[in-house]
């Protein structure tokens, strides 16, 4: 059972967190700042700071002296822009209701599980995940947990709702650079020149081809070009030509069948223009995953907070939340709580419009405790 007054007081701390650290947004790896006032709040509470030897983020452990331990995972670096960092995809509000829920958990006799609250740096670039568990993070806390939860806000979808998916909710990620290499020279001259800038536009459209004649079309994905360098403004034919992009799926079948195409039409293309071409494509996250028994868990623990009728469900969403990486080492649920504002259209994620519903704190908070209690 939630105590009424108590939960008020924790909701009202994590919306003065938010406030502060609305104000000092920074980029992955950078968040310094964040991290000093995450740890001065913990050091309020009575649990345990594990030291991983990261410059950034913070993890501790509530000793509630059970046999098992539950994981929380907040976020906490901003998005970078052209004009600097900026907490466009509501991290701040995150590590925000994890320090509300740690108030409100630290308070509360006969907690069922001992607590790992984890303020995980740069999921901006997908890798902050798999820094802390490469700085053992599941080696160093006195427990490992039996299960992980997790919260992102979803301008989509109304305060007051939380969707509770079942299966694939965010998308296995793989990043590809390719560099086309030709033969530099004049441009009256083609035919004593190799023009790599003719083959990586041969490239970037045959790329378009592995969704729409490789994939099976109920399986959706996504293959991405996000840059194109090559060459000045001169009459000069440039010796090489650089394309960076990514690629998204569910279905971990289709995104091996996805590495597989690229690989060939970029060895394919390089021969048809006669230029030589190196690929080198990294595994940034796998698909965010619910399985059954954690939405089960997940489904109990907000009606029983917010109520059934706040448990909702929605499409999944093909970017990618290096929560995800969690997921390989233990049961996980990632929640999408409601930031939007009922009646708003309100921007995605990343968009300088974006902003949040004030009130988030009072789903926020709430299904992060219950599911740190939830068995």
């Amino acid at each position: 059972m939630i105590e009424k007054e108590r939960m008020q007081a924790a909701i009202e701390a994590a919306e003065k967190h938010w406030k502060y650290l609305h104000t000092i947004p920074e980029m992955a790896f950078e968040e310094h700042k964040t991290t000093e006032y995450i740890r001065k709040v913990c050091e309020e509470y009575p649990v345990k700071i594990i030291d991983l030897g990261m410059k950034t983020g913070l993890v501790c452990w509530l000793d509630a002296g059970s046999s098992k331990t539950v994981a929380l995972r907040a976020d906490i670096d901003a998005v970078p822009t052209a004009d600097g960092p900026h907490h466009f995809c509501g991290h701040d509000s995150h590590s925000s209701a994890l320090l509300g829920a740690m108030d409100y958990l630290c308070g509360t006799e006969d907690l069922p599980y001992n607590l790992l609250f984890i303020f995980q740096p740069a999921e901006e670039g997908t890798r902050g995940a798999r820094a802390m568990l490469d700085h053992g993070l599941l080696e160093k806390v006195p427990q490992r947990p039996v299960r992980i939860f997790g919260i992102h806000n979803r301008p989509e979808v109304d305060f007051g709702k939380v969707v509770v998916h079942r299966g694939p909710l965010m998308s296995e990620k793989s990043i590809f650079r390719m560099t086309f290499e030709g033969v530099a020279g004049h441009g009256s001259l083609p035919h004593k020149c190799v023009d790599p800038i003719v083959a990586a536009a041969a490239f970037i459209n045959g790329i378009q081809t592995i969704s729409s004649r490789n994939i099976d079309p109920f399986d959706p994905v996504i293959c991405t070009v996000n840059s194109v360098n090559a060459g000045a403004p001169d009459i000069a034919v440039t010796a090489d030509a650089r394309v960076t992009g990514y690629f998204r799926s569910f279905s971990h079948e289709a995104h091996k069948r996805m590495g597989q195409r690229l690989r060939r039409l970029a060895e394919s293309t390089a021969e048809a223009y006669e230029c030589r071409f190196d690929l080198n494509v990294t595994h940034a996250v796998p698909a965010v995953f619910n399985g059954d028994e954690m939405h089960a868990l997940a489904s109990k623990a907000v009606a029983s907070v917010l109520g059934e009728n706040a448990v909702t469900d929605s499409d999944p969403c093909l970017a990618s939340e290096d929560f995800a990486v969690y997921g390989e080492e233990m049961p996980a649920f990632l929640y999408w709580v409601g930031s939007g504002v009922p009646g708003e259209a309100c921007p995605p994620w990343h968009d300088p419009g974006f902003h949040m519903d004030p009130r988030y704190m009072q789903s926020a908070v709430p299904v992060l405790c219950a599911s740190a209690m939830v068995g």
